[in-house]
């Protein structure tokens, strides 16, 4: 892989490079610091190519390439096994794994005894947190022992393993179709358009139900209200899906099924935020927001990385809801500018967020800047195909108001023949009837005030009414419209006519 030892090196918290330089101890090499350490400082703290020629002769002459590669290859080794080291607590998995490795050393040492010790010990572990693929492994490796230690019994073990196996079956079973399901979902964007998802998360929804012997075990009790939380979000049953999500949550910590699976927690208080938000339910909204930011920091913030993310993502829907974009809009280029977060975070996601926040606060030029970086963006050619048609319909929206007519033209034909596949498509006629209206407004002067445009706007305000708030659309094609025909700002519309006075509840 190219460039791994750079994105290895800048995805290293303070907290890693510093155990790594405790772990290299010995910081001089003949009187000077060691070439691993300065290498490491360069790539971490310059923005310098690790192939370009200037910065091998910074360590050797020129026609010693070769040694430069050997010193790369040497800090990525150390690298690697310092940051085993950083985490080799981590969490239970890494524990279980790390008393199976033990086994195998003492195995190889030949005293039997001591690696059972370590063999039965990471069995109680993964027992208890419900590994069942690390069972799998435990089990043959104390059937195995059973060859070299004559008076361990081996039948207790193929037991087990017989019902291990039947779990861990299920689990990846499921796993294979979830995954499969996930798959269509993020690439469609979670979109409505996606067809069959449903038919087919309620089919694996009822084979849950039937093959799984004891559902009441935590590992399928997730699996299940994992399917159960899609099926009610891919019919848009937002009131049911926040009873269920309620449910689900206080049953769950309840029965401590959080203290061993602490992520699904997280997991499921996101899904918590997005459905309140939906739903116009603020205290609550504000309430599980809190709850996640709580969540990513305990365990060490072992999660931090993974889901801080997704938390300020919340803190900007709750400072959205209540009236209060321009603290979103300091929170989040605070985020752009600070430097831990470089390597975890999503700037494409940072850069869409502000630039509808600039939009709600009608400064038109910043937010035409930000909506140029999502597009110009690494991440954008990655999205689904209907994302990028959300955002290509946003652009010439915001171009429209900026009242560059020309470019907006420019814009529009070229979303036009780029996604003309898409546009032709049944579930995509919303789109299609919104760009039609969009071409009066870029070639009309005064469209909104010429009487076949009216009635094209009528139409489509009437017809379509399902935008959901904290949805992928990102802008009301309906509001936006009622927003232009009554010369009323768009955020304070939006507002009004979703949250209302319930809005400051919860500040």
């Amino acid at each position: 892989m190219k460039y791994l030892l750079t994105n290895f090196i800048r995805l290293m918290s303070g907290k890693e490079v510093r155990h790594y330089r405790i772990l290299n101890s010995n910081f001089l090499q003949k009187g000077q610091e060691k070439k691993t350490i300065q290498l490491l400082n360069t790539l971490k703290l310059e923005k310098i190519d690790e192939y370009d020629d200037l910065i091998s002769q910074q360590f050797f002459e020129k026609n010693k390439r070769n040694s430069y590669y050997r010193l790369k290859n040497r800090l990525l080794h150390d690298l690697e096994h310092s940051l085993l080291s950083f985490y080799k607590d981590k969490d239970e998995e890494t524990v279980v794994n790390n008393y199976i490795r033990l086994s195998d050393i003492f195995i190889d040492k030949t005293d039997y005894g001591i690696a059972e010790h370590y063999l039965k010990e990471a069995e109680k572990l993964a027992l208890s947190h419900e590994l069942y693929g690390l069972l799998n492994i435990i089990y043959d490796k104390l059937i195995q022992l059973c060859h070299f230690n004559s008076n361990l019994d081996p039948t207790p073990y193929t037991h087990k393993k017989q019902v291990i196996q039947r779990k861990y079956e299920q689990i990846q079973h499921f796993n294979s179709l979830l995954a499969t399901l996930n798959y269509r979902l993020h690439r469609s964007n979670f979109s409505v358009q996606e067809e069959g998802v449903v038919e087919m998360l309620e089919a694996i929804f009822e084979e849950m139900q039937v093959s799984v012997a004891d559902s009441r075990q935590p590992v399928f009790r997730l699996k299940i209200n994992q399917c159960a939380r899609q099926i009610l979000l891919q019919k848009r049953e937002f009131d049911t899906l926040a009873d269920y999500l309620m449910q689900s949550y206080e049953e769950f910590e309840k029965d401590g099924v959080f203290d061993r699976h602490h992520e699904e927690k997280i997991i499921m208080l996101i899904w918590l935020v997005n459905t309140f938000s939906r739903i116009r339910e603020v205290d609550k909204t504000v309430a599980f927001t809190q709850e996640l930011g709580r969540s990513i920091t305990e365990f060490d913030h072992v999660f931090y990385n993974k889901y801080v993310w997704l938390y300020y993502q919340s803190e900007t829907v709750v400072r959205i809801i209540q009236g209060r974009p321009q603290e979103a809009i300091s929170m989040l280029e605070d985020l752009l500018h600070a430097e831990k977060y470089r390597d975890i975070l999503s700037f494409f996601s940072i850069y869409l967020n502000l630039s509808m926040l600039y939009f709600y606060e009608q400064n038109i030029n910043v937010c035409l800047d930000y909506i140029g970086k999502v597009i110009v963006s690494k991440d954008y050619k990655s999205i689904s195909p209907h994302l990028q048609l959300t955002i290509s319909i946003l652009e010439v929206v915001f171009r429209i108001e900026s009242e560059d007519y020309q470019f907006a033209e420019v814009r529009y034909k070229d979303l036009r023949r780029r996604f003309s596949k898409e546009i032709r498509l049944p579930g995509y006629a919303e789109q299609k009837e919104f760009l039609e209206i969009l071409r009066d407004f870029i070639s009309k002067p005064n469209a909104v005030k010429q009487e076949k445009t009216k009635k094209k706007i009528e139409r489509f305000v009437e017809q379509y009414t399902h935008f959901e708030i904290g949805s992928n659309e990102l802008l009301n094609y309906n509001l936006w419209l009622t927003s232009k025909s009554l010369k009323k700002p768009y955020y304070q519309l939006m507002l009004d006519r979703y949250y209302g006075a319930d809005r400051t509840r919860g500040v």
